[in-house]
């Protein structure tokens, strides 16, 4: 499992050097230093957004992250490697480099490049917002979890053989993760409620997200004026 895109669309956009940023300078990069503090914002925005995302405990994934290599399921062996304090820091670091060099050709300034951020900015909110959203409406017990444990134990040899700490955080993420698909739609419509649509009737929608342009037509720009749906 790799480091999920929208993360590695996080770090691209950060700012180097922090005015106000007393810690000290790991190395400096072409004039910007990269300080101790730039490295631990990154790293634990890293692993916040996967613990909001993926709806596991920051407890669990700092566990996971302290195993041996020897322990981690095969599945979640490239995702271990890359959380790896060394391994995200080289890869942190030629992102950095990176934005530097793209920043210097004038590749960020470009329309179709500042297009894809806003489209990379809006994809990021609105899964963090969501995510939160489904935490904040999340209510689990430790009853709840107790027994979802008990019950995973009778069907699953593989997590009978469990410790008790470990048997209850994963039954907490299970409880998590069917909880989250229940409560999901609800917040969806509720963001839905939230907006003003006002739709111009003298557009076919419909019709236009049918169409198939032929290769050579050009896009219409003509502006229809908008009326307030019913």
């Amino acid at each position: 499992m790799k480091l999920p895109f929208y993360l590695f669309s996080l770090f691209f956009v950060f700012t180097l050097g922090n005015c106000n940023d007393s810690s000290q300078v790991i190395e400096t990069l072409d004039g910007n230093k990269v300080t101790v503090n730039d490295f631990k914002v990154a790293y634990e925005t890293a692993l916040e957004s996967i613990s909001r995302l993926q709806n596991i405990e920051k407890k669990t994934l700092h566990e996971f992250i302290e195993k041996e290599p020897n322990e981690v399921p095969s599945q979640f062996e490239e995702l271990y490697y890359q959380l790896q304090k060394k391994n995200f820091y080289n890869t942190y670091r030629q992102m950095l480099m990176t934005k530097i060099v793209a920043q210097k050709k004038g590749f960020t300034t470009r329309p179709d490049i500042q297009e894809t951020l806003k489209q990379v900015e809006m994809q990021t909110i609105s899964q963090l917002y969501v995510a939160e959203e489904v935490e904040k409406r999340l209510k689990i017990t430790e009853d709840q979890v107790k027994e979802e444990c008990e019950r995973l134990r009778k069907m699953d040899k593989n997590i009978a053989t469990l410790t008790i700490d470990r048997c209850l955080s994963f039954a907490r993420a299970q409880l998590k993760q069917n909880l989250s698909r229940d409560i999901l739609p609800g917040i969806v419509q509720g963001i839905k409620e939230e907006v003003t649509v006002r739709r111009n009737e003298n557009f076919d929608l419909d019709a236009y997200l049918a169409a198939k342009k032929k290769p050579s037509e050009p896009e219409t720009n003509a502006a229809e004026p908008e009326t307030k749906s019913p």
